[in-house]
């Protein structure tokens, strides 16, 4: 469907993209997450035609996108602002793009019509952009984009000026528009829970490299760089060195004395020193009766702190050398025996733990 060859973009002497390639499938929905300035509104305007590529090609179902002009690409674009026309009401924002394009008047009614139908919009046909609601502000901002019925929409953070909780439901909401009418998404954001739920998969954009691509479960189980473990969320970090090997399993020391062993195909030899990360969530508070698969995983800790996050509950435990870390768990309401329970048994999973070359200062 789309592909991207080794394209490369600067600003004077910024580099913003150096050298990205990626397939997206037809009727894929994936996402492109990385922090801001990373290069990923480039990436979108590039394949729009807003702007043109130093190096490098853009292709849509097989045909080189590079020497056509904005109307011309089979593309449309949502905007991280919506950017309604203020003196149109809903029908005539809908119909700029089909009367650009100089269709005819009969099958704009009958496509706009089908549209509003779909994104639940019909009652609002003659309201103006004052008097809507942010979502639906934002399903005329879609229906904009998908009435020339373009191969592939291209989303540029569409919900980040959103509550929270509208948010929530728009999220659902352009899944179910999109397998509608299965066109293919290219949705961009620096919101890993978004990108999660939209996904089916997603690349992690950081100076204008992919760093990784993958389906959500691909990314938080095999990291391949400390980035993507680092950008995906709060995490439990060690440094240390490898004592021993055997096959996957590798034993580390870390810096404040304590030893784990990772299952992990990192090919770091005895001696080197490395970094290691593990999320709270795949850290488990062990009571005494229950049995573990590595006992050399499992410390006695204090418990520091304790927050109630909505469902989850954090931890926050020092180990016997010191080390500070993050244990996140199911909420469970507290019996009156838990208040005086200062100690803890923490085990770390071996598979969870991630290990990487060491980083420079």
């Amino acid at each position: 469907m789309l592909k991207l060859k080794d394209l490369k973009k600067s600003y004077e002497e910024q580099t913003v993209l150096s050298g990205l390639s990626l397939d997206i499938a037809p009727g894929e929905r994936f996402v492109l997450l990385g922090p801001s300035g990373c290069g990923k509104t480039t990436l979108l305007r590039l394949i729009a035609g807003f702007e043109q590529a130093d190096q490098g090609s853009v292709s849509l179902g097989g045909e080189v996108l590079d020497r056509h002009p904005v109307e011309k690409r089979p593309v449309g674009f949502i905007f991280q602002r919506h950017a309604l026309f203020p003196h149109m009401n809903v029908y005539d924002n809908i119909a700029v793009g089909p009367r650009v394009a100089e269709r005819q008047e009969s099958e704009t009614e009958q496509r706009i019509g089908e549209l509003l139908e779909i994104l639940r919009l019909t009652p609002k046909r003659n309201a103006w952009p004052h008097q809507l609601s942010g979502g639906e502000s934002q399903r005329v901002a879609l229906a904009r984009a998908l009435i020339n019925r373009p191969k592939l929409l291209l989303l540029d953070e569409p919900l980040s000026a959103i509550d929270e909780n509208l948010r929530q439901s728009l999220r659902d909401e352009l899944v179910e528009i999109q397998q509608a009418f299965d066109t293919t998404f290219l949705f961009v954001t620096h919101d890993r829970e978004e990108a999660f739920r939209l996904a089916h998969r997603v690349g992690i954009l950081n100076n204008g490299r992919l760093e990784q691509v993958g389906t959500p479960d691909e990314l938080c189980q095999s990291p391949a760089t400390s980035f993507v473990v680092r950008f995906l969320g709060d995490t439990n970090r060690f440094e240390g060195i490898i004592k021993d090997k055997n096959s996957n399993r590798v034993r580390v020391l870390t810096a404040e004395g304590d030893s784990f062993i990772s299952e992990s195909d990192t090919p770091l030899p005895v001696g080197t020193s490395c970094v290691c990360y593990i999320r709270p969530e795949r850290i488990r508070l062990v009571n005494a009766a229950e049995p573990v698969a590595d006992t050399i995983n499992l410390w006695n800790c204090e418990r520091v702190e304790r927050t109630v996050l909505g469902s989850r509950l954090m931890f926050r435990v020092k180990t016997s050398s010191g080390k500070i870390l993050k244990v996140e768990t199911g909420y469970q309401l507290p019996s009156s025996a838990e208040k005086e329970i200062s100690q803890l048994k923490i085990y770390l999973e071996p598979s969870s733990l991630h290990l990487f070359p060491a980083e420079p200062e």
